[in-house]
């Protein structure tokens, strides 16, 4: 279940912020995945150490009245970096 897993990004992963987009690249690679910029704070919380779960606690309790929103929103940007190859569960 994905609200269990730890999210970290795939080495050499970088994300920026640029023209108000998240952009996520590899130095080496012509792979970029643009994001919204709320998909750059939850890119941040991906240590590997936090679970998806936690990461959506933490948002919630920071932003209580966006936690609808963040319940949705935090799954979501997780799959579509795992989607992408941009990162990976440990």
């Amino acid at each position: 279940m994905l609200e269990t897993a730890h999210p970290k990004p795939v080495p050499d992963y970088q994300a920026e912020i640029m023209d108000g987009e998240l952009v996520i690249f590899h130095p080496e690679s012509t792979k970029v995945l643009h994001s919204n910029p709320s998909a750059a704070v939850i890119w941040k919380l991906c240590d590997g150490q936090r679970t998806v779960g936690e990461i959506i606690q933490l948002l919630c309790e920071a932003f209580p009245e966006s936690a609808e929103q963040i319940k949705k929103e935090v799954p979501e940007a997780v799959q579509l970096f795992l989607e992408n190859g941009v990162m990976v569960l440990e």
